[in-house]
This record gives C-alpha cells, structure tokens and sequence, in this order.
C-alpha cells in the first residue's frame, strides 16, 4: 500500500543523498537498498525520492512490507502488495501476482519501493530478481536493516544526520543538522523559543548529540521538550547525568532508541500507555471509531482526548485524511507492552469482532448512494482485514474467519482492487484448519469463492468449490438458499452457455431480496440480465434488465446503476439501446477497468451488428489490448465469446477476412484513451430508425417474409413446412438466413421484429 502521503518529519540534512539517489534511478541503476539503523529515516527518505522523480516514471509506487508475515505465503503476499499499490487491475484473471506484474509492466518505466524489507529478506528477494530479470526498464530501492545479496544490488546506508561537537559554539551548534532538525520539530509542537545561551541552550545541543542523529529520536526528543523543556528532558533521557559528561560519545543507535522510546512511554500517564499498547493491533491505520470500538472502555470520549495527547507525545501520526497510524518501531514497542499487560488475546480479539462487523455492514449497505465509499473504506482496511483473518487461522476461530471473507466477496471490492488471489488464499488458509463440518460460514464461503472463480473464468477450481457448496448445503439441508442457487445458476450461464441457469439466478435474486439482502439482489439481478442478455432469451432479457435497472435506481447506487443500464445494450433485448455514452464515462471515473472492459467488448459486438465492420474490428483489436493492460480475461466465459465469434462472422462477412485482420491489428496498436475515444464516437444514425434502436431492416425475400409472418404466428418449423408445403430443412435454411440478415440470434426476435416492422415488407 503507498505511503507517499506519510510525511512524519522535517528532511534536514538529506539533500546531497537525495539527489545523489535521483541519479542513480533516472540512470537506470536497477536495485538499491537504503539501510541503517531503526529511525534513521530510510522510509522519508525514500519517500521523498518517489516525490522527487515519481514524473519520470511511467508508474511509481511505495509498498509497505511491515505487516506481512514470513511464511509459506509471503511471497505471495508480497507480490498481491505491490499490485494494489501500483493499481494494477487483474479483475478477471487466474494468473498469479508475479505474471500480472510482469504483463503490466512490460515497455514501462517503473520505479518500485519496498519498505521494511528485513523480515522478508528470501521472499522479497525472489520478487526482485523476477521482476528485474523480465521488466529491463524497472528500478527497485529497498529499505532494510539488511542488505538482500544481490548481484544488481548497489547499498546505500543511510547515515544519522550529523550532530553537534562537544563544546560547539551557538553557531557551530546551529550548523549541525540534529539541532536544525530538534528546533524545527520542537518549535512545530509548540516549544518556545530557546535564546543561545544559557542552560536551556546547552541542553538542546546535549539532546541532540545524544539522539545520535536519529531522526525518529530527534521527532521524541521534541515531542517531550514540549512537556519537559530541554533540561528536564536531558535528565529523562540521560539517566541523571548532567551537562558537564559533554565529552561522551553518542550511545549506539539501538539503545538511543530504545531509551527515547522508554522515556515518551514513562511521560506517558498510564491511561496514555494503555491506549499506546492498544492501539498496536491495528494493521495499516485506523480512524476514531475503530480506535474507540477496539481500544476503550466505554467511557465517552476517553479515547479522543488520550489520542490527541498520543498524537502531541509524537506517538501517532495523523495523515491529511484524519487517518492515525503509528510508526513500526512505536508499534511494535507497543506489542511488547500490550503482552505485559496480559491483554493481547482480548485485544486480538475485539479487533477481529470489529474487522467483521466492519465487513458485514459493507456487505448489506453498499447498495445505495454511498457505495464508492464503501468500497474506498474495505479497501483502506485490508490491512486490518488481513491481520483478523490471520488471528482467527491462529486461534482456530474459522467460522468467524470464514464470514469475514465470505463478506468481502459480497463487496465486491476484490474486482476492483484485483484481490482474487488474496481472498482466495485467507479462504484456503481458514478452511484448511479442521474438518470440513458442514456450517452456514463454511457454506457460504465456498459460494463466494464459487462466484468469484466462475467470474473470471476458472471452470476447474470453481467447478471444487461449487461441489464443496453443494455438499455442505446438502448436509444442512437447505439446497436452495440463495448463494447455492446464485452460484448453480452463474455456473450454468458463465461457464455452460446454458440458460437453466436464468431460472436459478431468478430464484437467487427473489430469496436474497426476501431475506433483507438487496445488495446480493442486485448481483443476482445484475448477473441474470447479462445471462439473458447474451444468450438470446428475449423475454427474460428485457424483464431483468428493467428491473435490475429499477432496483439501482430507487437505492441511487451509482456503480450498479452503470452496469444495469448496461444490460439494456445487449443484443438478446427485443429493442437494445445504445448506452454506451453514458455507461462509459462513468464507469472510466469510478476506476472500474473491469466494466470499461466489458462495456468496450459490448461496444464491438453492437458496431458488428449495425453494419460498421471496420470500426467493430479496430474495437475488437482494442479490446485485447485492454485484456492484457486491466488483466480481464473473457476467454473462460463462453456467452462472451459466443458473441465476439458472431461478431467476428459478420464483419468478415461485410468486409472480408483481410480487411478484418488489418483492422484488427490496428486496434490492438490502440492506446487505452484512444480505444475509449473510438467506442465513444457516434455512429451513423441517417439510414434508418432501425439503426437507432440497434436493429438492421434488411430485405427479406417473398419466402422469407412468408416464413417470418408464420413464426411471428407462433408456428414450429415443423408446421410451417407444413403449412407450406415444403421441408422442415428448407424452413430451417429460411430462418438461419432471416436471423444472419437481421443480425438476430433467436426466432423470438424475429417473430418480434416481424411484429413491429415486418408488414411494412408484404
């Protein structure tokens, strides 16, 4: 996740570094490890490098390692990391993170961070030399108290910044950068001013030589000079001795630390302490009202005014966004004490309880006109989501685990932010723990993870989890709960082609709405329009698609009302509507790379079907370029590629095998803003009122006519050939040339086409 908002102090004393580690990167210097002692500011540093040159780059990011867990995983982990915190997509995707990166970044210049790297030295290694060997225009810079072994790796140790000599006069003392540094700090927590001279000055220049140059120290050391003033925070920090041991060296870096650390714990009340060690459990940050949630007691505005005191002790930063977050080392001292306290567990506990209200709450309400925040708010705690899933595969509490992640599918938000593999992995983890007994959580688990891998098209492992659901709903006895019937049915659509499968998703939908959970409504609706939709029930089609598109609208949910209109361009609707222009747009703005792709396939077919072939190639070209730049894969989906077949028909039937190939290759060359501007362009509307509603008025013969007035009759081709006098064969070739000519795909449209329009051609 980035960091590049987190600026936690002054950048004194960095300028030469910095522009000497500019350089290096615009140089293309592959690998580089920042290293150095714990606070000697690694991670600002790296952090301003990223706003330094971040320009220059095609694609930058800043990934934070602290939370992840060596492990079996952890390269997997590290790998899902640096996707969300470059915003690469892989929506529909069965790939793993390393050959999403490696797609992505292909032809790009990259510049990756990876901070707090020591724990994770083997893993983070491997990512590298992968991602090195196969993207020759990516530089990676690591913050590690280690280095990683690399043949590529140029380290760079990151020194304290200088600090003043014994006895150095005001001026020579200024010159210094821990002083220039302590006094900017001390001054932004509202310290007076200290004249340069007298004891106060003295102890200032002491304080800063006693930081040894640590910049997290100094940040302490200012802190608590605002509390203290210099020489009481001198004593505090120097055990008792006073100025006149000037001649001492500065004690090694670890101990300073610690010291400094112990010193802002000791000035700390004990109600400060508690909530510092608290405060700990969360992963990644936290707002107000988790911290009130998880780490108080009940008493009113306790943890607000004990937050602000942290946040004046330097104990917690607040980001621009009102967000808190505590620094690794002030964390993890933190942990150590919490455990002291005996109240870990307990802790661990209420966070994971929270964690899951958290997601529950997103799972029903989402559907509504606070749906992008919703999805902005789970992914901000996937962090926090993370460490309760793992506390619950630790403590063995699989059913509370398996409802967290059951409820993140229900989100959605693992489509937006290309988390299928992460969720999947939590699911594998929590169910791998004990026996499968057959439980609600473990039901619905498995039906998420059904949906999801259908979604994206892997047939074998959803096909498992489709199995596993089934089985676990037998044994319960309730075969017909909506998630069952919602996967069933997706499975038979999605992955068969076949439209049994409507009737299910219709079942799905009603149940979920009986059972007060409007959102999976709306994602049962949603997926039973795009199945009936595509594969020709027109009927079906056009009462989903209205009611999908009046369920969106009367709870003013911004996303699902863009994809319910959607469906009403999809070619099973007896009069699909162009609604490209206005889904689009909307779906680009709200970031959704998975609907833009979609949308522009959709997009293709539509040209295909109102008689502009070259354009519908070059779209169709385009899409595979989208394919490959937002890693959403139609391939798995069979009425998706039922459709781009039949468009791909049609056009080198209008224009030719090779005008189709040229055209198609020209799409792919296609940047993304140019394949948009394509789709968006207006088609040409003079010929006709049919081009208008999406439908092509082509001449039928005197036959033809008399076979469509009969199936608009409702007659079999049995019954019309007899009714005719002629073979059911000959009827049959009448109807398949009617369907091609009228670019239709079923005898329903053409009975209601003939209906509408067909006595104008008697």
């Amino acid at each position: 996740m980035e960091l590049a908002g987190v600026a936690l102090t002054s950048l004194v004393g960095r300028d030469d570094l910095l522009g000497s580690l500019a350089g290096a990167v615009r140089r293309g210097t592959r690998l580089i490890s920042l290293s150095g002692a714990g606070g000697v500011g690694k991670t600002r540093l790296a952090l301003e490098l990223v706003h330094h040159v971040a320009d220059e780059f095609d694609l930058s990011a800043v990934v934070y390692l602290a939370d992840l867990n060596p492990g079996e995983d952890a390269t997997t982990a590290i790998g899902q990391s640096i996707v969300t915190a470059l915003g690469v997509t892989d929506h529909q995707s069965r790939r793993g993170a390393v050959e999403v990166l490696l797609d992505h970044l292909q032809g790009k210049r990259v510049l990756l961070v990876l901070d707090n790297a020591e724990h994770l030295l083997d893993p983070v290694a491997d990512m590298v030399i992968a991602l090195l060997t196969e993207v020759p225009q990516l530089s990676v810079v690591t913050t590690t108290r280690h280095r990683l072994d690399l043949p590529p790796e140029r380290v760079v140790a990151v020194p304290p910044v200088t600090i003043p000599e014994a006895n150095a006069t005001p001026e020579q003392a200024r010159g210094s950068q821990a002083v220039e540094l302590l006094l900017d700090r001390a001054a932004a927590t509202g310290s007076p001013a200290i004249p340069e001279s007298g004891a106060a000055w003295d102890a200032v220049v002491e304080l800063a030589r006693w930081s040894g140059g640590l910049p997290l120290v100094i940040e302490l050391i200012a802190a608590q000079m605002s509390v203290l003033g210099p020489e009481k925070t001198l004593q505090r920090l120097d055990g008792g001795r006073l100025l006149a041991t000037r001649t001492r060296r500065a004690q090694p870096h670890h101990r300073t630390l610690t010291r400094a650390l112990d010193v802002s714990w000791d000035l700390c009340s004990p109600e400060q302490r508690r909530l510092w060690a608290r405060l700990a459990v969360f992963s990644g940050g936290f707002d107000l009202e988790a911290a009130e949630e998880v780490c108080g007691d009940g008493g009113g505005d306790e943890v607000l005014a004990l937050l602000a005191d942290l946040v004046r002790h330097s104990v917690v930063v607040v980001g621009g966004d009102g967000r808190y977050q505590q620094l690794q080392p002030l964390r993890g001292y933190g942990l150590r004490h919490l455990d002291a306290f005996g109240e870990t567990d307990a802790l661990r506990e209420k966070h994971c309880h929270w964690v899951r209200r958290l997601v529950a709450t997103c799972a029903v309400e989402w559907f509504g006109p606070d749906e992008l925040t919703w999805l902005a708010r789970i992914h901000r705690e996937l962090p926090n989501i993370r460490a309760a899933v793992n506390w619950c595969v630790a403590t063995r509490t699989v059913q509370i685990g398996l409802g967290i992640v059951a409820d993140v599918v229900r989100t959605r938000v693992h489509f937006f932010a290309a988390l299928q593999s992460t969720v999947r992995a939590w699911a594998d983890d929590l169910l791998s723990v004990e026996p499968a007994e057959p439980t609600q959580p473990r039901m619905a688990a498995h039906a998420a993870l059904a949906f999801t891998l259908i979604a994206i098209g892997d047939k074998e492992r959803g096909d498992y989890h489709l199995d596993q659901c089934r089985a676990v709903a037998q044994r319960l006895g309730i075969e017909s709960a909506p998630p069952v019937l919602f996967a069933e049915g997706l499975h038979l659509v999605l992955s068969r082609g076949d439209t049994a499968g409507l009737a299910l998703l219709r079942q799905a939908r009603d149940g979920f709405r009986a059972i007060g959970a409007p959102g999976d409504g709306q994602m049962a609706a949603l997926l039973l329009s795009v199945g009936a939709g595509l594969l020709g029930a027109t009927e079906i089609a056009d009462a989903a698609s209205a009611d999908c598109l009046a369920d969106a609208e009367r709870h003013n949910s911004p996303w699902a009302r863009t994809w319910a209109l959607w469906t009403h361009g999809l070619p099973a609707l007896s009069q699909p509507k162009y609604v490209l222009h206005e889904c689009l747009p909307a779906l680009i703005e709200m970031g959704d790379r998975w609907g833009c792709t979609w949308t522009i396939e959709a997009s293709a077919w539509w040209r295909a079907r109102i008689g502009e072939p070259e354009d519908a190639a070059r779209l169709l070209g385009g899409c595979i370029g989208l394919h490959q730049r937002h890693g959403v894969g139609l391939s798995g989906l069979v009425p998706f590629q039922r459709q781009r077949e039949q468009a791909e028909r049609r056009i080198v039937a209008a224009i030719g095998e090779a005008a189709f190939r040229a055209a198609y290759t020209d799409g792919t060359r296609l940047a993304t803003e140019e394949v948009y501007d394509l789709a968006l362009r207006p088609f040409d509307t003079s010929e006709s009122e049919d081009v208008r509603t999406g439908v092509i008025a082509s001449p039928l013969t005197a036959a033809e006519r008399k076979v469509a007035e009969l199936v608009a009759a409702g007659l079999s081709n049995g019954r019309i050939a007899e009714e005719l006098y002629v073979s059911k064969r000959t009827v049959e070739t009448h109807v398949g040339r009617m369907l091609a000519k009228l670019h239709f795909t079923n005898r329903t449209q053409l009975a209601t086409w003939y209906g509408n329009r067909g006595s104008s051609h008697r």
